[in-house]
């Protein structure tokens, strides 16, 4: 695609001014875009590419230094029509202890992220749990099964989390806790992560002593590329100049510009459908789509929800079908 031509369709897109604005700014060079974007984000944390830049952030949020990754795993969980338009962009990865992770970098806020994340770790379990080549299903024992890690990094932070109170931006769930006081570890780990609370926490030095600064940073780096104070700071950092670096020779591609501008169409569309549901007269914005995710999981079509997800148009049509199986005279 032209440079021409990008930018008649950005000026012709219904994006409000300040977002055209600023897509204009990081086409010119003048800023970078956000490191969240799918095209951006598969390329800066890359397992192939960078698998360095991978291991950091699995190594420091798990707490487990000896994590490394050996290769992408995404023609294992590429589940996705390669046309839809990505507003969740998944980083699968093969660990060399034979786990499997994930890193899920989610632009806008979704109040479903941990259903959806849990269903993404589910299918990534039950992954582990199937037979290799010229290995019998015999063979695979629940005690010889290998675990799974997803990380979830949030650009914009649901409304659950935002009213959590904590001065903590980091939320694990690697156990599971009984009602009886017992404690179990999980085969499935999750981790979501606050990159919105990153930044303020690293930006007003509000965070604990025993922080993980390093971590900190790189977080804050992800929630905000262009803040002046991180850019400074950045320059004394070897894996975060090289990420800035990295980011601008990659986003000078006018292919990438393209694919940029089609993230935020996307966008726009997942909150115009995020509207639509409001006006429907659902007393929480998302209530109906909490519904939906209910009655997509009783028909057993769980990999309807990972599909729209990634492809808001899809969104209109599983939310027609449901108005349409309920209408359906119960037998």
């Amino acid at each position: 695609m032209s440079e021409k031509s990008i930018y008649e369709q950005l000026h012709e897109s219904a994006l409000p001014a300040d977002r055209k604005k600023l897509l204009s700014d990081i086409f010119n060079g003048e800023k970078l875009p956000s490191i969240c974007y799918d095209v951006v984000a598969k390329h800066v944390f890359s397992p192939d590419l960078h698998p360095e830049r991978m291991n950091f952030i699995l190594q420091h949020t798990m707490n487990q230094p000896d994590i490394e990754v050996d290769k992408s795993a995404s023609n294992e969980m590429y589940l996705q029509n390669i046309y839809s338009k990505k507003t969740i962009t998944d980083l699968p990865a093969w660990l060399r202890d034979n786990r499997l992770a994930d890193l899920a970098f989610q632009r806008n806020a979704q109040e479903f992220i941990y259903d959806r994340a849990d269903i993404y770790a589910s299918n990534m379990l039950l992954l582990q749990y199937s037979a290799e080549v010229n290995q019998s299903k015999c063979d695979i024992d629940y005690k010889n099964v290998h675990g799974t890690i997803i990380i979830v990094l949030m650009e914009h932070s649901p409304k659950s989390f935002r009213d959590f109170e904590s001065n903590r931006y980091i939320h694990r769930i690697t156990k599971a806790h009984a009602d009886s006081g017992l404690e179990l570890e999980m085969l499935k780990q999750m981790v979501f992560v606050q990159l919105d609370k990153a930044l303020d926490l690293y930006l007003s030095h509000n965070y604990n002593e025993d922080e993980d600064v390093e971590l900190l940073e790189l977080f804050a780096f992800i929630a905000d590329v262009n803040n002046e104070f991180i850019i400074n700071k950045a320059q004394n950092n070897n894996l975060l100049s090289g990420i800035r670096e990295d980011v601008f020779k990659f986003t000078r591609d006018k292919e990438v510009q393209s694919m940029i501008l089609a993230e935020d169409l996307a966008i726009m569309d997942w909150n115009s459908n995020m509207r639509f549901a409001r006006e429907e007269g659902e007393a929480d914005g998302e209530a109906k789509i909490v519904t939906l995710n209910k009655w997509l999981v009783s028909q057993g079509r769980t990999n309807d929800i990972l599909q729209y997800t990634e492809d808001p148009a899809y969104l209109n049509t599983l939310l027609a079908e449901y108005d349409a199986a309920k209408a359906m005279p119960q037998a």
